[in-house]
């Protein structure tokens, strides 16, 4: 993986402004998820598992939005990714086991990223909705008005993360 940001973000001058701009665009919605995952605010426990839930379906939400810039779209993938071992290192995760983790991470993403992105380009907020609450809220209905909060939130999200990225 690294390997892929290394190649992504080579020396060179363009490829250093989209770095600034993954890293802009990476950090934003960082800031989002620590937001909406901080003091219980979705009703449930802060931990590595909610803020990857959260975290791949903001991506998500931001990739669908990205739809015709490759370049910042693979840039934002790879650094969400490196973003998740960085923290299993963090947490103590060694060498060993790193690669059987990243894996695991990187399947349960992909499912999860195509059934977020598939009901946006269908505009369908219900299948989101659903998608929403068997991922994030481990299939609970019972938070509704949570699930709509940060639905509603999620849906404003590409708009606050890409303001000052597109020129």
């Amino acid at each position: 993986m690294t390997f892929l940001l290394s190649r992504l973000f080579a020396g060179r001058h363009q490829n250093n402004e989209l770095r600034q701009r993954v890293m802009a665009m990476h950090g934003r919605i960082v800031d989002e998820v620590l937001e909406w995952t901080r003091e219980d605010r979705l009703g449930l426990k802060d931990d590595f598992s909610l803020r990857f839930e959260v975290m791949i379906l903001a991506v998500a939400v931001v990739l669908v939005a990205l739809k015709d810039e490759q370049d910042l779209l693979q840039g934002l993938w790879d650094m969400t990714f490196e973003g998740f071992e960085e923290s299993l290192r963090q947490r103590g995760v060694n060498d060993i086991r790193i690669g059987a983790r990243m894996r695991v991470i990187i399947h349960n993403a992909m499912g999860r990223c195509r059934a977020y992105m598939g009901a946006m380009k269908a505009a369908d907020e219900g299948a989101l909705r659903q998608s929403i609450v068997r991922n994030v809220f481990n299939g609970v209905e019972s938070q509704q008005e949570t699930v709509e909060i940060l639905l509603s939130s999620v849906l404003q999200l590409p708009q606050r993360v890409l303001d000052d990225n597109y020129a």
